[in-house]
């Protein structure tokens, strides 16, 4: 029995690890002739925007870069940080418009902490955006994102994800991993789960202030929940084997998980209308497919993509319809792919898969299942892990392997702009940081 713990442990760990055994893998990569979509960004031109801080104070220059960064996330707005000790008048504003500035954002410094948000389109010499906003130094990130998620909407017509939280595993030791929970920018981070173990594969309730993450211990791989009101922990389950990675329904009385039970690990639904009468969990099983079956993602209509090794021992990304009791693979059997992570939004997942030793994201679009095609969306060098959709579609969330000047390569936490193509890397400590969760609440 302690075998096949081991066993299916380590296939979760060669899943999720950031060395995922690339040269076996690219051996079989290479001898198949894998057929995807590669779809090429196309360009806009970016608007230019004047930030002008009316002030000179270092206070409002944090601010000021803060909020830059915030309006340059989408990839929408080019902005020109500059500081000025008055506004400027109608004739210094045209001549930003015959430099192609199209967009003029005032930030001027006011007594007790507020600054005054001042936005103009300058072809019209209109205001299209003014308020005041109370900026404190103990919170000053998440202040400036909400300024910024107020602009952006204005500025670009769409909703930011300045307000957006990360959930991700951060590793201090090869045996102690915490859970640690940020902004969308990682400007500002907590750890949320101290305890001397391995920690891994947070996600969030949909409903609930509340997190979820898999524990290791000496017998099993327990599923753990850490409430960020009360910072209370509970243990949720902790049968043999593995129990980790639910997928939450969208009033969260609904969830899709992984167990063992010492065995091959299959999915499982819990049903909280269904067991809120009885004093025990109960457990209905998914699949039965005798392979290892992980990632479930939980849809509304109560199907479950997810990914498995069944077939023919290569992960691969799966369909699950529970109405007509069937499943359907979604990818086309060849190569490894993993980690898949839906967006309701536009009906698609995002997953990884290896191209010339490297792990690169794609995506697959649900909307018609008979022309379904893989798409890559990253090209570059480094491996990338764990994708994660925000809700909008826009970005990806993703641990990505960066090479370092000296020592081997640190997996730091990434976002790709599904839109632009462009990836930022959000982190640059030492520190290895893993399954990146997005959540569209603000959480610090």
């Amino acid at each position: 029995m302690l075998f096949n713990i081991k066993k299916i442990i380590c296939f979760f760990i060669f899943i999720f690890s950031q060395n995922l055994f690339c040269s076996e893998i690219s051996q079989d990569n290479n001898n198949d002739n894998i057929a995807f979509q590669v779809n090429a960004i196309q360009q806009y031109g970016k608007l230019r925007c004047q930030e002008i801080l009316v002030g000179k104070s270092q206070r409002l220059a944090k601010i000021g870069k803060i909020i830059k960064y915030d309006l340059e996330f989408p990839d929408q707005l080019e902005v020109d940080l500059k500081k000025t000790d008055k506004e400027l008048d109608s004739k210094t504003e045209k001549k930003l418009f015959n430099k192609d500035f199209s967009l003029c954002v005032y930030l001027t410094e006011l007594p007790d902490n507020k600054i005054k948000v001042k936005a103009k389109d300058i072809s019209s010499d209109k205001i299209i955006f003014q308020n005041n906003f109370e900026v404190l130094d103990k919170r000053i990130a998440l202040d400036c994102h909400f300024i910024s998620d107020q602009l952006l909407p204005n500025l670009t017509g769409e909703k930011s994800i300045c307000l957006n939280s990360l959930v991700y595993s951060k590793t201090l030791s090869p045996k102690h991993k915490v859970i640690c929970i940020s902004d969308y920018a990682c400007n500002t981070s907590k750890t949320i789960v101290h305890s001397p173990a391995i920690n891994i594969a947070p996600c969030w309730h949909t409903q609930a202030p509340v997190i979820f993450y898999s524990q290791l211990t000496k017998t099993n791989n327990r599923l753990m929940s850490v409430n960020l009101a009360t910072r209370n922990h509970k243990v949720i389950c902790s049968y043999d084997g593995l129990n980790m990675q639910p997928s939450f329904s969208q009033d969260g009385k609904k969830a899709v998980l992984c167990l063992s039970g010492g065995k091959n690990s299959e999915l499982y639904l819990y049903d909280q209308d269904k067991t809120k009468n009885t004093k025990n969990h109960k457990y209905t099983k998914l699949t039965n497919n005798k392979g290892n079956n992980s990632s479930p993602c939980l849809l509304e209509n109560g199907d479950v993509i997810f990914c498995s090794d069944f077939e023919n021992s290569r992960p691969q990304i799966y369909y699950l319809d529970r109405k007509n009791g069937c499943t359907k693979r979604l990818t086309n059997g060849r190569g490894y792919c993993a980690a898949p992570s839906y967006c309701q939004k536009n009906n698609s997942i995002v997953y990884t898969r290896p191209v010339n030793d490297t792990f690169q994201i794609f995506s697959l679009s649900l909307d018609n299942f008979n022309t379904v095609q893989e798409r890559q969306l990253t090209f570059t060098s480094g491996n990338k892990h764990e994708p994660s959709f925000s809700d909008c579609g826009n970005f990806v969330a993703f641990a990505y392997e960066v090479a370092q000047e000296k020592g081997p390569k640190i997996s730091q936490l990434a976002v790709l702009n599904c839109n632009s193509g462009k990836i930022r890397v959000l982190t640059n400590s030492k520190e290895n940081k893993n399954f990146p969760r997005w959540s569209n609440k603000t959480i610090l």
